[in-house]
């Protein structure tokens, strides 16, 4: 790529021209007046950074990010940083060896350089240069780790490589008599919503014999003009349990067309759950994943997460086609990995019984909080402070999770991106296709907490009562269903909030209006 000029010039420093293509490709060129070489190196590179701004100025952040988990682009950004990487190096080299023939062939002078000095500054222009790609590489390699990670098989494992797989292992006492047919007399609407049978009981259906289910097939992509709707699971594996519980279980459905997200949280105790073959599950709905996955045979053709996402999209009348699972001690690497979030405390909590994590009780007041992981984790998972129970635990766990979304959204590229996308490579499960994720990621950047409406399974939905498995809620099924209807609504209807909000007295135009109280934004 040499060119000699017409007229003589002066020789060039060679570190020069070669610091100059190190900064932009073809400048060193240009600075040897060698034009046509310059244009083709820096015209493919012009070309390269105009598209990366224009489609960086077209997108938000979070959907630019969204983007980046399409299936093949990373691989794809690997590959262009190792060619544009290459094609700077090209540019260095090329500069300084012309003009550093032009300085040999000139007289003896100040531009003649040392060959020694000359290479040692050659090689710290290079590594210069390679700097920025090993970096963009190094993330761009652990965001694909994190991505093969994170994005599964359809209704894979949800401890698949966190907790340690769940291999069908020996049944516990309880489990023959876990499953029984419904009663032809339980009408939806009761209370119980199921038959009473307990383990020990005469005529429970012994697992496996109540005839085959109908197997579910696999989800495929959702066209986004339908709800999406996903089963997030919350997986206690924490230390000193020997069974893997679904403590968290919450219904997510985004609506692409009002642009709107709901959200149910399901009670861990509630029994008597229908399965969508005509059987009940009659312990603690919490366990039932870890049951599923003891007695593969209780449920032919439905893998453990597709028994689980079919009993709680029965119970609220909702088709869950994907789940995503957290493992909750890795919880708390996602949330320190993104800096901590904020959250408003609406009155103080005490819960002297919380021995989790270090914690020897955990006690926060009323205001704003910046919590770190074991803190955010920690508030989700109190219950036994005064006034407290699973149905104010399933509201802080809510309340989290918007928080954890606002402030990715909010901090953006201050974030530690390698340890961020090792945090969510080890705790994240999920089965939605990679290829719906950039829309996704699109969408929620335009739905913040005023778009969210959030409800919580409790009384009158759900009655307390006693049954062989313990303390549990009794679904009323009718109830249940009519709610979800109004909070899961048709794409493009506003979603109803249940409980219903209070009915706002008819203003009395004498008065002054009293400003609307609103819980301040914490960070």
């Amino acid at each position: 790529m040499n060119e000699t000029p017409d007229t003589p010039l002066p020789p060039r420093s060679p570190l020069i021209a070669a610091f100059l293509s190190a900064i932009v490709p073809g400048a060193g060129q240009a600075w040897e007046r060698r034009f046509g070489a310059a244009a083709l190196f820096f015209l493919p590179v012009a070309a390269l950074a105009l598209a990366a701004g224009v489609a960086a100025g077209a997108s938000s952040l979070p959907a630019l990010a969204g983007s980046l988990l399409a299936p093949g682009a990373l691989t794809s950004i690997l590959v262009l940083d190792v060619a544009l990487l290459a094609w700077r190096v090209l540019a260095v080299i090329d500069a300084w060896r012309a003009a550093r023939q032009g300085a040999t062939a000139g007289p003896s002078g100040p531009h003649r350089t040392r060959t020694a000095f000359g290479a040692v500054a050659l090689v710290a222009i290079l590594v210069f240069v390679s700097a920025p790609h090993a970096l963009a590489g190094w993330y761009a390699s652990a965001a694909a780790g994190a991505v093969a990670e994170i994005f599964t098989a359809p209704d894979s494992d949800p401890l698949a490589g966190i907790g340690g797989d769940m291999a069908p292992g020996a049944t516990l006492p309880g489990d023959a008599n876990a499953i029984v047919l419904a009663s032809p007399s339980s009408a939806p609407g009761d209370a119980a919503g199921a038959p009473t049978a307990v383990p020990g009981s005469p005529t429970p259906t012994p697992v496996g014999s109540y005839g085959p289910a109908v197997p579910t097939p696999s989800p495929t992509p959702t066209p986004l003009m339908s709800r999406v709707n996903v089963l997030l699971v919350g997986i206690d594996s924490g230390p000193g349990r020997n069974e893997a519980l679904t403590d968290t279980m919450i219904v997510v459905s985004l609506d692409p067309v009002g642009k709107t997200v709901s959200m149910m949280s399901i009670p861990r105790d509630t029994v008597n759950v229908p399965l969508g073959d005509g059987a009940v599950y009659q312990p603690k709905l919490n366990s039932l994943l870890g049951f599923a996955t003891r007695n593969p045979g209780a449920f032919p053709g439905r893998k453990p997460i597709r028994v689980l996402k079919d009993a709680i999209g029965g119970l609220v009348g909702l088709p869950i086609a994907y789940y995503a699972s957290v493992d909750l001690p890795g919880f708390i690497t996602v949330i320190d990995a993104i800096g901590g979030i904020g959250v408003y405390v609406r009155e103080p909590l005490a819960d002297y019984r919380y021995r989790e994590f270090g914690y020897n009780g955990f006690f926060i007041d009323a205001g704003c909080h910046h919590l770190d992981g074991k803190a955010a984790l920690a508030f989700a998972r109190i219950r036994y402070s005064l006034g407290q129970n699973d149905f104010t635990r399933a509201s802080r766990q809510q309340q989290v999770l918007v928080a954890a979304r606002d402030q990715l959204v909010r901090k953006g590229l201050l974030l530690d991106v390698p340890a961020l996308f090792g945090a969510l490579g080890k705790t994240i499960r999920t089965d939605l296709p990679q290829s719906l994720a950039p829309t996704l990621a699109a969408l929620a950047s335009e739905i913040d907490a005023r778009d969210v409406t959030q409800a919580v399974m409790q009384p009158p939905l759900v009655a307390y009562g006693q049954n062989g498995y313990g303390s549990v809620l009794f679904p009323d099924l009718a109830a249940i269903r009519s709610v979800a209807d109004g909070l899961f609504s048709a794409t493009g209807t506003p979603p109803v909030a249940w409980p219903p909000a209070s009915p706002t007295p008819t203003p009395d135009p004498n008065r002054a209006k009293a400003p609307r109280p609103t819980p301040p934004v914490c960070r």
